[in-house]
């Protein structure tokens, strides 16, 4: 199973909030206004997404890694890009999720390059490539050992609903998920739910 229980929540959860923000917000969305329309987003894109949810760990068969292969984890997200038309973007993004237990704290980051594209007025899909490392920090003693993975191609995605949209900001709700393409049999997932601000 290559999606973890936790990302398949997190996304029909929203889903269902997509479905009802766009029956709130009916339209005539047609391919003229998805090129000319104005939403007030142009140029310049900045912004950030506190995210919460889990570290899962599984393996290539889509099996746990262990007994406790899921682990709560919280995170912030941060892109920067450029608006190519009113509705599409080319982001940056550089996420990171943790989870500390005890002694020891397990971590991995992202960098992509996505595509962000408005599906609908208030609506977003985004997808991208890029790279990952998974580490892993703990005590030994009075001293402090890290372990860390190379650098591994990496895949991430996102969906989002803009609760508030100014002209030039909008607040999200959103649900992630995103792997890196591990040499070994283990594969990390960061898999969360956030509140993201994006200025345009």
């Amino acid at each position: 199973m290559l999606c973890p229980d936790v990302m398949r929540v997190s996304f029909v959860s929203l889903l269902t909030l997509s479905a009802l923000s766009a029956t709130a917000h009916a339209q005539d969305y047609s391919m003229t206004q998805m090129f000319e329309g104005d939403d007030g987003r142009s140029g310049f894109v900045l912004g950030a997404t506190l995210v919460g949810g889990d570290l899962v760990c599984s393996t290539r068969s889509g099996d746990d890694c262990g007994d406790r292969s899921v682990k709560p984890g919280a995170g912030l997200s941060v892109h920067a890009g450029q608006m190519i038309i009113p509705r599409l973007a080319l982001l940056g993004e550089l996420w990171g999720m943790a989870h500390t237990e005890h002694a020891l704290t397990a971590s991995q980051i992202l960098a992509t390059a996505n595509v962000r594209g408005w599906v609908a007025p208030r609506l977003w899909l985004q997808g991208g490539l890029g790279v990952a490392r998974s580490q892993i920090s703990y005590k030994t003693g009075e001293l402090m050992a890290t372990e860390q993975s190379d650098l591994v191609p990496a895949f991430a995605a996102a969906a989002g609903v803009e609760v508030l949209h100014e002209r030039r900001f909008a607040v999200d709700i959103e649900a992630r998920g995103g792997s890196g393409f591990y040499t070994g049999d283990a594969r990390v997932w960061n898999a969360g739910v956030g509140v993201g601000a994006t200025w345009f």
